[in-house]
């Protein structure tokens, strides 16, 4: 006859304290909570009634179990979280290069219309970019029909409070090299246009406080990330 005073089994004490364990180890007490528990069960049903434990036992091979599975597929996707974002960052850079390339094409037509780059100059001489300076100075391009859609090209998928810098007083008849737009920093990188059509992903070490010196800043406008 069974006695009236059952005892739970070490190995299911065991069990359970080595399976949440598991978290922290790396799974090795998930190895252990396992085997114990496993253990604590077949001593349980062998004993006739005299151990208790079963449901400690059954605990501890949950979570055991749980941190062998889970927990390697966690570590793996922490280590490849940064690939897949750089690839992410790389590709809107690229993406914002396109759209500086697009921009480029609607400068040149812009100034073999009017005979400079949009500018603050122009706004106050012509009525119909009046209101379009500083910040807006951009939007000149949209106005005189260069541009469709001037936030989509300027939209990108940078951190909230980024600027395009614009760098006016500009035509195509000036010298190539000068930084005609600055696009917002994605990544390590920022894509640059200059007045030759020419767009580079350069690194913050490329740039001086001074080489800002004269730019407009435009807001980037946001979109989902």
């Amino acid at each position: 006859m069974p006695s009236s005073e059952q005892r739970t089994p070490g190995l299911a004490i065991a069990s359970v304290i080595c399976g949440p364990l598991g978290i922290f180890t790396a799974g090795l007490s998930g190895i252990a909570a396992v085997i114990t528990g496993h253990m604590a069960l077949s001593a349980i049903k062998r004993s006739g009634g005299r151990l208790k434990g079963t449901g400690l036992a059954i605990t501890g091979l949950v979570t055991g179990y749980l941190t062998i599975l889970i927990l390697p597929i966690a570590i793996l996707a922490g280590l490849t979280a940064p690939v897949f974002l750089k690839q992410r960052q790389r590709a809107d850079l690229t993406e914002t290069i396109q759209n500086a390339r697009q921009l480029h094409i609607a400068f040149i037509a812009f100034d073999g219309e009017y005979g400079s780059f949009p500018s603050d100059e122009l706004a106050r001489e012509l009525p119909e970019f009046s209101g379009l300076t500083g910040p807006r100075v951009l939007e000149q391009l949209e106005v005189s029909g260069m541009v469709d859609d001037l936030d989509r090209l300027l939209a990108a998928k940078a951190a909230p409070g980024s600027k395009w810098y614009y760098f006016p007083r500009m035509s195509s008849s000036g010298k190539p090299e000068p930084r005609l737009l600055m696009g917002p920093m994605i990544g390590d990188r920022y894509a640059t246009l200059r007045i030759d059509g020419s767009v580079k992903a350069e690194p913050p070490t490329s740039l001086s406080p001074s080489d800002l010196t004269g730019s407009v800043e435009i807001p980037v406008p946001q979109r989902s990330r």
